[in-house]
C-alpha cells in the first residue's frame, strides 16, 4: 500500500518518535510518505518515498486542505495516518473524498466533552484508532458512540531493542545520586512537582543529588526561572533537547516521571532497557507496567509524597537494582522493536485486506 503519515508537530516528543518508529516498521512492505509542519524535523523521521511540510494553521486550513489534497492524489495514497489532533479533521474528510482508509494515533486519552465535534473527528471520520494502552481504550469506551473492535491497543516499540537483547548494566561510578527525567517540557508532564520536591529535601539530601532534565518545550522557560528562584542551579541541571537522550541516562540511579496524564512515556521505556529503575505516578497506561515495588515505585502525585519516596530510595540501592532488572524483563518481552513490528504489520496488513472489522 501507499501510506501518508500526518504528523503536525513542532518540536520532537514521544509522539513524532512514535511516527518515525511506525512509519520505519512499514516501510519494508509498504510505500510510506510523509507531511509535517516544521522544516527542522524533516529528517527526523528518517527514510521516505516522498515527504514535504505544510502550515496547519487550524483545525479547518483551507489552504493545507487543497495542498494535502493534491499531495493523496499525486501518490495515489491508500491509507492516512493522522497522529495530532490538529491534522484528523483535515485528514479524515480527505480520507472520506478519496475512499480510502484514514487511522488516528492517539498517545494519551483524551476527555470527549463536545459531543458533535469529537463523535465526527474521532469516530465518523476514521476507520479506527491506535492507542499504546489498554487503559486509553477503556475510558475511550466509556463514550458510547466508540466501537472497541475499531480501537486496536499498539505497544509502542523501542528501536535497536529487541525481545532477546541482554540487559546492560545500569552503574554510577559518581558520588552523585543522579535523577534523571525526560520528556516534553510541559507543565503536564509533572516538572514542577519534581522541582517542589526536590526543594523540599533537606540540605544534606540535596547534597548528594545530581537531577538531570532532559528536553525542550513551551514551559522550560518557567522551570529554569523556578529552580533558580529557589536556589536549586547546583542540584537541578536542564540539558535541553539532545540527539541521544539515552548518554545522559547511563549512569542514572533513578528515572522519575510524574505526568499528569500519560499513554505509555517512550522515555520510560528507553530507561528501562538499561535496567534504570522507575518512580512514576499511576497514570493512563503506567499501569500496564509497573508494578508498585516489583517493576518500579508509584508515588502519588503531590510534593510531600514525593520528597519522601526519593529520600527513601537514595538509601536503597540494592533494592533499586532489584527492580530495575525485574523492568527490564517486562519491557524485553512486551516493547521489543520487533514485537512491534510484527504487530503494526499485522494491524495494517488487515487494512488492506479490506475487513469490515479492521
Amino acid at each position: 500500500m501507499n501510506l501518508l503519515f500526518v504528523c503536525s508537530a513542532k518540536s520532537w516528543g514521544g509522539n513524532e518518535k512514535w511516527t518515525s518508529m511506525a512509519m520505519q516498521a512499514l516501510a519494508k512492505n509498504h510505500k510510506v510518505f510523509f507531511i509535517g509542519k516544521a522544516p527542522h524535523l524533516l529528517e527526523k523521521f528518517g527514510t521516505h518515498a516522498g515527504s514535504t511540510t505544510m502550515a496547519f494553521s487550524s483545525y479547518v486550513d483551507v489552504f493545507t486542505y487543497k495542498k494535502l489534497d493534491s499531495f493523496i492524489t499525486k501518490n495515489q495514497i491508500e491509507l492516512i495516518v493522522s497522529t495530532k489532533k490538529i491534522e484528523y479533521f483535515l485528514c479524515g474528510l480527505l480520507a472520506k473524498k478519496h475512499g480510502i482508509k484514514h487511522l488516528m494515533r492517539l498517545g494519551v486519552n483524551r476527555k470527549m466533552n463536545i459531543p458533535f465535534w469529537h463523535k465526527l473527528t474521532y469516530f465518523k471520520l476514521n476507520d479506527g484508532l491506535i492507542v499504546n494502552s489498554h487503559f486509553i481504550k477503556q475510558d475511550l469506551c466509556k463514550t458510547s458512540y466508540f466501537d472497541p473492535k475499531r480501537i486496536h491497543v499498539l505497544y509502542n516499540g523501542i528501536p535497536g531493542f529487541y525481545s532477546n537483547s541482554r540487559p546492560s548494566e545500569n552503574s554510577n561510578p559518581n558520588a552523585k545520586f543522579v535523577i534523571v527525567s525526560s520528556g516534553r517540557m510541559t507543565t503536564q508532564k509533572g516538572y514542577g512537582l519534581l522541582i517542589d520536591a526536590i526543594n523540599q529535601l533537606s540540605a544534606e539530601t540535596k547534597e548528594q543529588l545530581e537531577v538531570r532534565i532532559i528536553g525542550e518545550g513551551r514551559n522550560k522557560k518557567d522551570f529554569e526561572i523556578k529552580t533558580l528562584k529557589l536556589g536549586l542551579q547546583n542540584t537541578i541541571f536542564f540539558t535541553g533537547f539532545v540527539n541521544n537522550p539515552l548518554e545522559l541516562m547511563l549512569d542514572a540511579n533513578l528515572f522519575v516521571l510524574l505526568s499528569e496524564r500519560e499513554g505509555i512515556s517512550n522515555s520510560l521505556l528507553e530507561a528501562m532497557t538499561h535496567s534504570i529503575p522507575i518512580l512514576t505516578t499511576n497514570t493512563g497506561g503506567i499501569g500496564e507496567i509497573i508494578t508498585d515495588e516489583i517493576s518500579g515505585f508509584e508515588t502519588a502525585r503531590s510534593v510531600s509524597a514525593v520528597a519522601t519516596k526519593i529520600e527513601q530510595l537514595i538509601h536503597s540501592r540494592e533494592e533499586l537494582k532489584r527492580v530495575g532488572q525485574q523492568g527490564f524483563s517486562v519491557i524485553q518481552s512486551k516493547f521489543g522493536f520487533d514485537v512491534f513490528e510484527k504487530n503494526i504489520t499485522s494491524l495494517f496488513n488487515t487494512f488492506k485486506k479490506g475487513s469490515e472489522e479492521a
